[in-house]
């Protein structure tokens, strides 16, 4: 299964435009540095940054947080602090540059295969690229998460 940029733009409505985000890639924004912009994200400006903790951060900027480390690029621990890569995501979003979302969702599929610590949360997309690609997962096992939809009546 080659999932190339026209199954991206079939499947999930994606087009392959805006800025690369990659870890040490800025070439959007040269102007980006992740001390002062992490620093302009701390309730206390003036703390002194040994790590880049999510706990920190004012009310907004950790919502932005869980959302880049728990959904779009998410990993099986240390949600708590935040990578290069979060950082630069964090800014693109924040200062509303458009980010190219093929690269970070394929590059994370592939850390997601490679590495036990990352996770792939993209159940929904996993399973349309299967029927875009008429892949048979008929005697295929199946595994439940727990997580069931109560209703009341």
């Amino acid at each position: 299964m080659d999932i190339n940029k026209i199954a991206w733009k079939d499947v999930v409505g994606l087009k392959s435009r805006g800025v690369q985000v990659r870890k040490g890639e800025t070439g959007a924004v040269p102007e980006f540095n992740k001390m002062q912009y992490y620093g302009q994200c701390l309730r206390n400006p003036a703390a002194e940054i040994k790590h880049f903790h999510v706990g920190g951060l004012k009310v907004d900027q950790r919502l932005l947080a869980i959302i880049v480390t728990k959904i779009i690029v998410p990993r099986g621990s240390n949600h708590s602090t935040l990578n290069e890569g979060d950082l630069i995501l964090m800014y693109y979003i924040q200062n509303n540059i458009q980010v190219d979302w093929i690269p970070v969702f394929h590059d994370h599929m592939l850390k997601a295969k490679r590495l036990t610590n990352f996770r792939l949360p993209y159940v929904v997309l996993v399973s349309k690229f299967i029927e875009y690609f008429g892949i048979d997962v008929e005697d295929e096992l199946e595994e439940s998460t727990g997580l069931f939809n109560h209703t009341s009546n």
